[in-house]
């Protein structure tokens, strides 16, 4: 099939845009995306015609009914909820403690908490969902953590890059070790750039020579905000 007919493209993107395309199609896609610039310019099109519209639409608030049923089920809330009746009057002094105590309890949960940069978190995965590596980002910092299921490849290297939404060509992020954990700099040159996906290309040893992925594109992920 040749993803590269426009008409084909065009359909592809909209359906990622949208969220539509999932499991082992969405991760054929990304894969594209690493390989080819046509393919990123037409989703980074799409995302332009398509977000204001989804922005646009009024916000729609959830019934009562429906958020207790998804209390239940998360067991956040019982199915029934029973009424004690008080022994003693709620105007007893020692009521009074109590009920300063869980006003204060309450207050303190309303605060908002102390603001802090969002944490943005990836789980990098083999197709049978064994995770290889956990990515986590903030502020300019990217942590970049090894599971014991990475194979390990002495000849080889796995290096770690992000798609711009804007189109741009992929961007190397470092190279993700084979166990234990590192730390890098988040890239200048991605600095203000929305993230579209990560890829894990296999590269010569010390990394790609080229700048750009070289080796076979083995897993995709995304991130997310925490």
């Amino acid at each position: 099939m040749n993803y590269l007919q426009q008409e084909r493209l065009d359909a592809l993107s909209v359906n990622y845009v949208l969220g539509a395309m999932r499991g082992k199609a969405r991760q054929r896609f990304q894969r594209l995306l690493m390989q080819q610039q046509q393919a990123r310019e037409s989703v980074w099109r799409w995302e332009q015609h398509l977000n204001p519209l989804a922005e646009s639409l009024p916000a729609v608030e959830p019934d009562e009914n429906l958020w207790q049923k998804l209390q239940q089920r998360l067991g956040w809330q019982s199915a029934e909820v029973v009424q004690l009746k008080p022994k003693s009057s709620w105007l007893h002094p020692a009521n009074w403690v109590a009920i300063a105590a869980a006003a204060c309890l309450a207050l303190v949960l309303l605060l908002p908490p102390p603001a802090t940069a969002p944490v943005e978190l990836a789980v990098i995965q083999t197709k049978e969902a064994k995770a290889l590596w956990l990515v986590s980002k903030q502020s300019d910092t990217v942590v970049l953590q090894a599971t014991a299921a990475v194979p390990a490849d002495p000849a080889h290297d796995y290096e770690l890059w992000m798609l711009p939404t804007s189109g741009q060509p992929p961007i190397s992020l470092g190279l993700l070790p084979q166990n234990g954990k590192v730390s890098y700099p988040w890239p200048k040159a991605a600095a203000g750039l929305v993230v579209a996906v990560l890829a894990v290309s296999l590269e010569p040893k010390g990394g790609s020579p080229t700048g750009q992925p070289t080796g076979a594109v083995l897993h995709t992920s995304e991130l997310m905000t925490l």
